[in-house]
């Protein structure tokens, strides 16, 4: 591809991508998008390219696309907006992700995989769960994790101590994944044990403290929570057993259940902790069903 018909791909992208942010902008009626447009594309430094014609409509000056940071608009755009992508923007905002690093990589590998490192490890999370990870080539060596922490996947793990479930989630964070845990421990003991710094902990327990708690048979609360979490969040529970003799285990395996479908619709990711000498023979084969089979 010739880099006249690369610049051609990029500009149909980028105004592919801000005519679909222009239409889900609040307020058109009132004529409100438009200004918050305006606001848009000044601060992510789009301004001198972009504009609305006289029919309030999407149009891009090429002579000022040469002299604009593609790559370092694409990273501003995600920064802004950050998880409030809906599904189609996303696809939107996908392909203009994939033609920015095409184009770099065009010009300089090197560039381009310093860009891509760069803004994985910001918003890794979020390339994830728009799907931008997946549309990347088959030749980019992204890390293991990305393989783990998919949009929607789920994870149970068997183990006496929550080590290697920490260590994990640990991991995703060194790449843009945002980390909520529900768990028995006060917060300054998990980030503490574990070593974790940008993290949210919601502490199930009975006191009430000034830390964000949930009481342990108020699950309804607690899915709440969960479900205004950002996509391209993990969220940790290492607090099975404690729900299970709060509010009986048929109860906890429909609450896990309503939570591994709350995180397959907003593309996050779920991870269980479980000891397994706290189950019975059977409720670790039932737990291991809502997971989709055995897990290690």
């Amino acid at each position: 591809m010739t880099r006249s018909e690369t610049e051609s791909q990029i500009k149909s992208s980028l105004h592919g991508f801000l005519s679909g942010l222009l239409k889900t902008l609040p307020g058109k009626e009132l004529g409100q998008n438009i200004i918050v447009f305006d606001r848009f594309i000044r601060d992510v430094e789009l301004n001198k390219a972009v504009f609305i014609d006289e029919k309030g409509e999407v149009s891009i000056n090429p002579s000022e696309l040469p002299s604009l940071n593609l790559p370092e608009v694409v990273r501003k755009i995600l920064g802004y907006l950050g998880d409030q992508m809906e599904p189609n923007l996303s696809n939107l905002y996908a392909k203009l992700f994939i033609d920015a690093y095409e184009e770099t990589r065009s010009s300089s590998q090197p560039a381009a995989d310093i860009w891509l490192g760069q803004i994985m490890r910001d918003y890794g999370g979020l390339l994830s769960a728009y799907g931008v990870v997946d549309k990347l080539s088959r030749e980019v060596n992204l890390p293991s994790i990305f393989k783990l922490m998919r949009p929607g996947s789920t994870h149970l793990l068997k183990e006496e101590k929550p080590t290697e479930s920490y260590a994990m989630v640990k991991e995703a964070t060194r790449y843009g994944f945002r980390l909520v845990c529900v768990s028995k421990l006060e917060p300054s003991k998990v980030k503490y044990r574990y070593g974790l710094k940008n993290v949210t902990v919601i502490w199930l327990t009975f006191r009430k403290t000034k830390e964000k708690t949930v009481s342990p048979d108020k699950l309804g609360e607690l899915k709440l929570l969960i479900s205004n979490t950002g996509a391209g969040s993990v969220i940790l529970f290492d607090c099975l057993k404690e729900i299970k003799v709060v509010n009986g285990f048929k109860k906890a395996v429909d609450f896990l259940r309503e939570i591994i479908d709350l995180c397959v619709k907003n593309r996050l990711v779920l991870v269980v902790s479980i000891d397994p000498r706290s189950f019975t023979a059977e409720q670790l084969s039932a737990l291991e069903q809502e997971f989709g089979g055995s897990k290690t």
